[in-house]
């Protein structure tokens, strides 16, 4: 789903932190997080083979932009992954009323641009500040300054030339100073021995040398791969980076697909939204109305998928559904586009996303080789369990787990038995269809406990566990499904614990 532009507003300009920068705590921003949140989710497969993780998404801050457009200096809260004076911004933003402290909130993510010839003429008081933040000293900044106006001039300076400027500048006049880098350690890292080397280090400098290679990484990835752009700019290596920015020129759409993200960069379940191809209009003017189509028919399958937990959408659904983007003909090519890229599987009418289908494939295996296996018979008292967790929870704990499982709010299957409460009333049937009277009022209990009465369906469901390789119990949140079992396990762990310690008492 698009965002409404109705009320947005663009703002072009140098972004420029307040003196009192912090980090905003505003729930309401959490609305403008990119709907898709697969990338949080990772399969050990994936974890176990190395790959680059998504990080966290960058944390709201206050900003000052002065807008090319108006020379209005607009105070803005948003998500700014990095920050400088020698950056511009682009950004969409819309009003906030009612708010002292900033004046419109940011819708998504920003596009950076570097200031690379330093902004004249404030290259001197740019150069300061960009020094500054690389933790380079006041003296050795004022130092620098005075030598580049003594042997040039300010207007020459620029983020292009300063690396070579720096250097120049050491050799030149910083050579009694080289040995301080030595007792740090630093000597034998850096042939020359230079300070200049240890300023590149710095994220900063780091980021704005990206910059100048990179310039549409730098452009495009803060809006289309926020949760991984710190990452890429300051840990990538170079031909990844280079490889990326290709693409960017040629063939944008690829991003926007985890499968080929992590194919070609080994990055987890890292890929671009339509929303935020939307943004950069462009990276659409590159792509192919197939391309596009396929990106739009991606999202809505996912879309459906995450808001209704399904695992696959019937084609002719997912066709009607984009009905009012594409003609069926266009559905029916971006179907085998999609199918073609190995992002989507479908089988019998019906399509799946590529994970989703492995994943469901993969539980059905191994729930098939659980069912193969010879039953099981684990020697334990349910009915025991069950009341231990009455008797060892706190006398003002309210546990709305236990008394909110009724008999017409759970259902428990397995491959032997199924026990079905929503229409059954009191009565539990088995495969043998024997109607078995199921009302289990209490229990008698050891003589130092209390009588309390027990859920019928919370024993029948224990004591299949007990019986069978793979039981499935399914209720309502808070009817005790996780409650019972992880009682269960807790108990026979402490089983296990008693007997070790007896058997060693005994030898």
């Amino acid at each position: 789903m698009a965002r409404s532009s109705q009320y947005l507003r663009q703002l072009q300009g140098p972004l420029l932190p307040p003196k009192d920068l912090v980090e905003e705590d505003e729930d309401y921003l959490n609305d403008d997080v990119q709907e898709d949140e697969d990338s949080v989710f990772v399969d050990a497969e994936e974890l176990c083979s190395g790959g680059v993780k998504a990080g966290s998404l960058p944390g709201c801050i206050r900003v000052l932009i002065p807008d090319e457009n108006t020379q209005e200096t607009c105070k803005v809260l948003g998500r700014f992954p990095i920050t400088g004076a020698w950056w511009r911004v682009k950004v969409q933003v819309k009003p906030v009323v009612g708010s002292r402290s900033y004046q419109y909130q940011v819708q998504g993510f920003p596009s950076y641009f570097l200031q690379s010839d330093m902004a004249p003429p404030n290259q001197k008081h740019m150069c300061a500040l960009f020094l500054k933040e690389c933790e380079v000293s006041s003296d050795v900044i004022k130092k620098f300054l005075t030598w580049v106006n003594e042997v040039s001039n300010y207007k020459n300076l620029n983020f292009e030339n300063l690396r070579e400027t720096l250097r120049t500048f050491h050799k030149e006049t910083g050579r009694k100073d080289q040995k301080q880098p030595a007792q740090n350690g630093q000597e034998e890292l850096f042939p020359d021995n230079e300070m200049s080397l240890l300023l590149e280090n710095k994220i900063p400098f780091r980021n704005v040398m990206t910059a100048l290679q990179f310039p549409k990484i730098m452009e495009f990835l803060p809006v289309l791969l926020p949760r991984h752009f710190k990452w890429l700019i300051g840990s990538g290596s170079k031909e990844m980076l280079k490889e990326i920015e290709e693409i960017l020129g040629t063939h944008p759409w690829k991003l926007g697909f985890s499968k080929i993200t992590y194919r070609e960069w080994n990055l987890l379940r890292c890929e671009a939204s339509w929303i935020a191809f939307c943004q950069c209009e462009s990276l659409l003017q590159l792509m192919t109305d197939l391309e596009k189509n396929a990106l739009i028919m991606y999202s809505r399958l996912k879309q459906i998928c995450r808001e209704h937990g399904h695992t696959y959408v019937e084609v002719n659904d997912l066709t009607l559904t984009l009905s009012d983007h594409m003609s069926f003909h266009a559905a029916s090519e971006s179907l085998k586009f999609l199918k073609d890229i190995g992002v989507v599987t479908y089988e019998k009418a019906c399509v799946f996303p590529y994970d989703l289908y492995q994943a469901e494939r993969a539980i059905a295996f191994s729930i098939c080789d659980l069912m193969k296996r010879p039953p099981w018979r684990l020697c334990v008292d349910v009915k025991k369990v069950l009341a231990s967790i009455h008797t060892t929870k706190p006398e003002n704990s309210s546990d709305d787990a236990l008394n909110e499982s009724k008999p017409d709010e759970a259902r428990l299957e397995n491959p032997v038995d199924i026990v079905d409460t929503q229409d059954s009333g009191d009565r539990i049937w088995t495969n043998g269809e024997n109607e078995i009277n199921a009302e289990i009022s209490e229990v008698q209990l050891d003589q130092d406990q209390v009588e309390v009465p027990l859920d019928r369906d919370q024993v029948a469901a224990l004591e299949m566990i007990c019986s069978n390789p793979v039981t499935v119990i399914s209720g309502k949140g808070g009817c005790g499904k996780t409650t019972i079992v992880s009682r269960l396990f807790k108990h026979i762990e402490q089983l296990e614990e008693r007997e070790m310690l007896h058997t060693n008492n005994e030898t």
